[in-house]
């Protein structure tokens, strides 16, 4: 037995024993090797150390009864070998993200649900456990942040915050819809090439978050000191999901790029060991043929054709193979009717046919990194992101202007439309100087728009408040841009 083989095999014997008292000596012993080499082998070929194996598995499946059965934390916790609740919570959230109890409550993803037994899986599942972990998180604070928002007992405001809350709830629901999608990849390693739609999902939801916040923030502006005073902490906390959400979908991007390398590098070796199986199978069949020089030219061109960088070998090719290699089947087995003794070659012949299908059906799932590049938004679609958010605020402005309408005079609200005007100009200055325009611009430009907004805020006196909301959301963004577009 290799040590490849004996390591997987001791995943078994862990699995079958998981609630009961493991040591690395005991299950060292099943597989019979010694401690020390067997602590080895194993982290070279799972990438974990024996002990932290054991407590991955104990925690994804203490993980599971959470969900599954209505068993206390505690009997949880004992089943599967923790003295504690305490020391389990503490462990099972440095795991998920979460601790049992919101785990449990939200109905979140398991980490590593299945036990998987292939070398290349569970380096996959280490990095789609990251993933997991980031978003369990977050939909927990999500959650926590809606409910937050329920109890607010400012009666005014109670339909605003019915509205937000149930708007955060399908917003947290959303994530966890993609969770699915995450762990399945661990299983189908080819579904790394959904990870643009997977990511797309994620900024929206991010985007979703800011946009709900910025609201928040607006709709209180508008309130008098004493509500704004009692709805700060809810304000607060918006702002922060807000922020959690932009850092969860940035590190996510980064943990894909991860894991696609990864994916991409065992495609790339495992299409080329497919080729070698071909070209071995057909010259064991070329030597096993004898007598048919035509039928051995053939194939010895299909295997010309490829003897080639596996980059360069595609569906298409593979297929005009098995469409050459079935013609010659069937004229080797007409020609075989004359020469029944010769019906032993065709084994090898049949043999070369089933590896040439099989490498053809790898090879429509196999996405080589060119095609599917690391994920990083060019500077053109990162300017297009600040021209969008600036235009979304030229949406509030306006709408900020049409309901002071009934409680300032017509002069006051003429003097707020040039605002407008200064920041659709910069939109359509944005888009039309797009190749050219410099940082330093879009600075000075935004820069001058808040300090106009700044003012008129401090002109409305006491109807200023989202004016000046507005105008520091300007500033926010505008400290943002050359980090942006480095």
């Amino acid at each position: 037995m290799d040590k490849e083989t004996s390591v997987l095999h001791s995943l078994e014997l862990i699995e079958n024993c998981i609630s009961e008292k493991l040591t690395v000596e005991n299950i060292a012993h099943g597989v019979y090797f010694s401690k020390y080499h067997f602590q080895r082998i194993f982290r070279e070929i799972i990438g974990d150390s024996v002990m932290e194996y054991v407590t991955k598995r104990k925690l994804t499946l203490a993980g599971r009864a959470l969900l599954d059965s209505d068993a206390s934390i505690l009997d949880i916790a004992l089943n599967y070998g923790y003295d504690s609740r305490e020391g389990f919570t503490r462990s099972f959230k440095a795991y998920m993200g979460v601790s049992p109890k919101e785990y449990r409550k939200y109905g979140l993803t398991a980490i590593s649900q299945k036990d998987v037994k292939e070398r290349s899986k569970m380096t996959y599942s280490k990095t789609t456990d990251e993933i997991i972990r980031e978003l369990n998180n977050f939909i927990v604070k999500a959650k926590d942040t809606a409910n937050a928002s329920r109890k607010c007992e400012v009666t005014e405001y109670i339909p605003f915050w019915n509205v937000i809350s149930s708007a955060t709830d399908k917003y947290a629901d959303r994530t966890k819809d993609v969770l699915n999608r995450i762990t399945a990849i661990a299983e189908h390693p080819d579904e790394i090439i959904n990870r643009f739609s997977i990511v797309k999902v994620l900024d929206d939801i991010a985007f979703q978050s800011n946009l709900i916040a910025f609201n928040v923030g607006l709709t209180i502006s508008r309130g008098k000191p004493e509500h704004i005073t009692l709805q700060k902490a809810l304000c607060d906390k918006y702002l922060e999901l807000a922020r959690m959400a932009s850092l969860k979908s940035a590190k996510i991007t980064g943990f894909f790029n991860e894991l696609s390398t990864l994916i991409f590098d065992d495609m790339r070796q495992s299409a080329v060991e497919r080729l070698n199986t071909i070209i071995d199978a057909g010259k064991t069949a070329v030597d096993g043929i004898t007598g048919y020089d035509y039928i051995k030219d053939e194939i010895t061109n299909i295997l010309d054709s490829l003897s080639v960088p596996a980059e360069e070998v595609t569906v298409n090719l593979l297929e005009e193979c098995q469409f050459k290699l079935s013609i010659i089947s069937i004229a080797f087995e007409i020609d075989i009717c004359r020469n029944p003794q010769d019906k032993a070659m065709l084994k090898s012949l049949i043999k070369l046919n089933d590896s040439v299908s099989e490498a053809t059906e790898f090879f429509k799932t196999l996405v080589m990194p060119e095609s599917n590049p690391i994920m990083e938004r060019p500077v053109r679609e990162r300017l297009l992101d600040i021209v969008y958010q600036v235009n979304v605020l030229l949406f509030y402005t306006r709408g900020e202007i049409e309901k002071l309408s009934f409680v300032i005079s017509a002069k006051q609200k003429e003097s707020l439309l040039p605002i407008c005007v200064k920041i659709d100009e910069f939109v359509r200055f944005a888009h039309s100087a797009f190749d050219d325009i410099k940082t330093e611009q879009i600075v000075e430009m935004l820069s001058a728009i808040h300090s106009d907004m700044t003012a008129k805020s401090d002109y409305l006196n006491e109807f200023g408040g989202p004016f000046k909301f507005i105008a520091n959301e300007l500033k926010n963004l505008t400290k943002a841009v050359p980090k942006w577009l480095e």
